[in-house]
């Protein structure tokens, strides 16, 4: 009993010691919507259990006095095209919509629960999909993203 344990421990090792973070600096990952929302992503980190996007978002409106940047159909990252692609937001407990108010700026780690593949080169965070980048509600965002180190 005791060797079939030693050999699970001399196995689990060498899996953790391989599990590695990954951060990668974004520059020039900005996005603008009309109605006066600002969205630049700062970095990415990859974790073997989920991704954090670092972001600012800033709003500034004479057209309305708050947006929401997780409306009807959840934000997410993907880097395919496929729905499988992709890591859905963990909506933030506080703000599950993540409305800004007009005049305000939010920033923080975004959550996306589980992990990205090691040879994806380049992703995409989605807000509001199926949203037009006009909607005064809610505008629906695209952010491309290259991941280098």
């Amino acid at each position: 009993m005791l060797r079939i344990a030693a050999l699970v421990v001399a196995f689990a090792v060498p899996a953790t010691a391989l599990a590695e973070t990954r951060t990668y600096e974004t520059s020039g990952a900005q996005v603008s919507a009309p109605v006066g929302l600002t969205v630049k992503v700062k970095s990415i980190t990859v974790g073997d259990d989920a991704v954090k996007v670092r972001l600012q978002a800033s709003f500034d409106s004479n057209r309305t006095n708050s947006i929401a940047m997780n409306g009807a159909d959840n934000a997410y990252l993907a880097w395919g095209e496929g729905d499988q692609e992709r890591l859905h937001l963990r909506q933030v407990a506080d703000n599950k919509w993540m409305r800004i108010l007009n005049g305000k700026t939010m920033e923080g780690d975004l959550v996306f629960p589980g992990t990205l593949p090691a040879t994806a080169s380049k992703v995409t965070l989605v807000f509001n999909p199926g949203n037009e980048i006009g909607d005064v509600s809610g505008p629906g965002l695209a952010i491309p993203l290259e991941l280098k180190r």
